[in-house]
């Protein structure tokens, strides 16, 4: 059995906490990887290719990874990967949480975070049966806005405890139950973080988070110093704090949504009022973009309390930070006016948005962060999209740097 097939067959196995630890720091290698989202023999695929393996499909003894969040939801029903994506994605956050904490850290993103958020009152029926009439809404929604509009009342109505047919329709389309229980077990357990640090090859250390801190997200943590490590350090702060408050309901089997409210704000239900949107904005859904790009949604992308996108120049100075959430298509898609000339549109794992001032640049590669610059490398890979496992690129990060 190769490699892959090994880490296969132990991730089908679902093995239990602890059950892959053995990391051996010394003459360690370290990397991040971006987002999971893609199938289980894909990334262990991947793995393979960067030699993360061991001959019993165990992560290697001296390979420490940081995974960046959003472990479920390749594919949508559109695509048929539903069946395949509800079951890869708790296999593969089970197998990397069996590995010991020093050696694998387990970021949480929006769509891992939307199990114990939107979907934190959902169950698997209820879903099943919102999701059939969230694909009539969403074939409606070009071919008869009107009726879509109409309609849409008739989805809050029949499910108020879910978000919008959009998201139910594409972003967490292949939600379990059993997912959702996962998540607040590696919640619980501390296993899952919000943040983490690490230092570069090249000595700088790094910020860690799913999709990036603003100077929004500053302002709200109150900081006597902005870097990387207090930052972090609040992060952490303020997810134990949601998730102490979370704990007993969910340890007694009730229904309970975790709150990072305002960092972090979940999609609206059809319990809130008219002027909620559907999907949610904030720090584990934002992405950097041109506010004056054409054909720019600015009432959607800037909602007041829920942002989904943000300008560049909003990134805090002197801060080098390491994000997912973003492909490299959808940011030569929004960050068009700040790439550089040809720069192809395909799955790339490594880029560096660098901002010094109102000077704004988006390239390919991981630069090296110089003084006064704010940088942000973008490392989704958009794996389920790659043409192959030898085109995901990794994040080389400094061996026994992570924490």
């Amino acid at each position: 059995m190769d490699r892959a097939a090994a880490a296969l067959a132990r991730a089908r196995a679902r093995p239990g906490p602890g059950e892959l630890g053995r990391y051996r720091r010394e003459g360690s290698r370290a990397y991040a990887v971006g987002d999971l989202q893609a199938s289980a023999e894909r990334i262990f695929d991947i793995f393979a290719h960067h030699g993360l393996l061991a001959d019993d499909g165990a992560l290697a003894p001296d390979v420490q990874l940081l995974a960046i969040g959003d472990y479920f939801d390749f594919g949508t029903r559109a695509s048929g990967h539903v069946a395949t994506a509800r079951r890869d994605g708790y296999d593969v956050l089970t197998y990397l949480a069996a590995h010991a904490p020093e050696q694998v850290v387990l970021l949480a993103g929006n769509h891992d975070l939307a199990r114990v958020m939107e979907l934190a009152e959902a169950t698997f029926d209820r879903f099943e049966g919102a999701a059939l009439l969230a694909a009539e809404l969403v074939a409606l929604r070009d071919r008869e806005p009107a009726a879509y509009r109409a309609r849409l009342a008739e989805f809050s109505a029949a499910y108020p405890e879910l978000p919008g047919p959009g998201l139910v329709h594409r972003d967490y389309s292949a939600f379990s139950e059993e997912q959702r229980a996962l998540v607040q077990r590696l919640l619980v357990s501390g296993r899952m973080r919000l943040a983490a640090t690490a230092r570069l090859p090249s000595g700088e250390r790094v910020l860690a988070t799913h999709a990036g801190v603003t100077l929004r997200e500053v302002a709200m943590l109150d900081l006597d110093e902005v870097a990387a490590a207090p930052l972090a350090a609040a992060l952490e702060r303020r997810l134990a704090q949601a998730v102490a408050d979370a704990a007993g309901p969910w340890q007694r089997g009730e229904p309970h949504a975790l709150s990072l409210a305002p960092l972090h704000v979940p999609g609206a239900t059809g319990r809130l009022g008219p002027e909620d949107l559907p999907e949610g904005g904030g720090m584990l859904y934002h992405r950097p973009a041109d506010p004056d790009r054409p054909g720019v949604d600015r009432p959607w992308e800037a909602a007041p309390g829920r942002p989904r996108r943000f300008h560049p120049c909003s990134l805090p100075t002197g801060v080098v930070q390491l994000a997912g959430h973003t492909g490299h298509p959808k940011c030569v898609e929004e960050l068009a006016r700040w790439s550089e000339p040809g720069m192809a549109e395909v799955p790339c794992g490594r880029r560096s948005l660098r901002v010094r001032g109102q000077d704004v640049r988006y390239q390919l590669g991981a630069a090296r962060p110089e003084d006064g610059e704010a940088v942000l490398y973008l490392i989704d890979p958009s794996m389920h999209r790659a043409p192959s496992a030898a085109s995901v690129e990794l994040f080389e990060l400094m061996p026994g740097s992570l924490g």
